[in-house]
């Protein structure tokens, strides 16, 4: 864990009360803050915090052998299938399939949100915002954004709230950049149309690392490391008073799933609405083995 992390047990010299940390919380240095989640809101970041509850610390000199380190964090090649090759253990080619260390880089637009409905009344440009960051303590370089589905791509201003030195950059970093609309959509707008967009970006971190456009390339049975662009679908309305937003209300799932499909179960219509499925009382919903923990 070299001397990139946190153990800890006592607050101001308090030891944490058992009401709030039953075990002593392991924190990475990410220094991720909720205020980023409320800032560029309707993203659920939760997952991102890189935090995680300590039942023991073993030191060894082998890697863990636990099934998702053995099994599941593993980039196989794209001609490896689920169904076909990893439904018996080992699989073929193992050796082919390394355990994923380090994350790539990704970046994803925030704002405007998925779906949604922009009020455009007497507007001439749109701001977009969205996270970046890479793995292995990569510096996030920069971040290009489009609006016009990556034809054309501008480079967004970058903020991240603490300096960290070279290969040490945890945090993830903040863009935003304010865009002139086209010529072709202010006249529509201007007639009154709505018009639709797509909005997107891709980062490059201190390697030269780039996000890639689509996934096929490097698609994998368990899917992981998965970072091509992610597409914002938006609509503009001019009638709407500039800044409102709202949910358009459409019926089309805008995919962003890895397959380019769309969800079996509907899940919340990308966050706007609660599904019942993932939002009631996780104590309600114990797994056996959890009683271990």
């Amino acid at each position: 864990m070299e001397n990139r992390c946190l153990a800890i047990t006592a607050i101001r010299s308090e030891p944490l009360l058992l009401v709030m940390l039953a075990l002593a919380r392991y924190v990475l240095d990410t220094f991720i803050l909720y205020l980023i989640c409320r800032f560029f809101a309707h993203v659920p970041f939760g997952s991102r915090f890189k935090c995680k509850w300590l039942h023991k610390v073993i030191l060894s000199d082998k890697e863990s052998q636990k099934s998702w380190q053995q099994k599941s964090y593993r980039g196989f090649a794209p001609d490896i299938t689920f169904e076909g090759d990893l439904a018996d253990w080992p699989p073929p080619r193992l050796d082919q399939a390394p355990i994923v260390q380090e994350m790539p880089v990704q970046s994803l637009v925030c704002n405007p949100p998925q779906n949604s409905l922009l009020g455009m009344k007497g507007a001439t440009d749109i701001t977009v915002k969205g996270v970046a960051w890479s793995g292995g303590g990569r510096k996030v370089e920069r971040v290009d954004v489009s609006i016009d589905g990556g034809k054309t791509w501008t480079a967004a201003e970058l903020y991240k709230p603490v300096e960290q030195r070279r290969n040490h950059h945890w945090a993830w970093t903040q863009f935003s950049k304010t865009l002139p609309l086209p010529e072709d959509v202010r006249k529509r707008l201007e007639k009154g149309e709505q018009v639709s967009l797509d909005i997107t970006s891709k980062a490059m971190n201190s390697d030269f690392n780039v996000q890639p456009e689509r996934m096929e390339p490097y698609w994998n049975a368990r899917g992981v490391c998965i970072n091509h662009w992610y597409h914002v679908r938006t609509q503009l309305d001019p009638n709407r008073e500039k800044e409102t937003v709202k949910h358009d209300n459409s019926e089309i799932e805008f995919a962003n799933t890895p397959t380019g499909g769309k969800f079996e179960q509907p899940w919340g219509q990308h966050g706007w609405t609660t599904d019942p499925k993932h939002q009631s009382d996780p104590r309600a919903h114990v797994e056996p083995e959890a009683e271990h923990y």
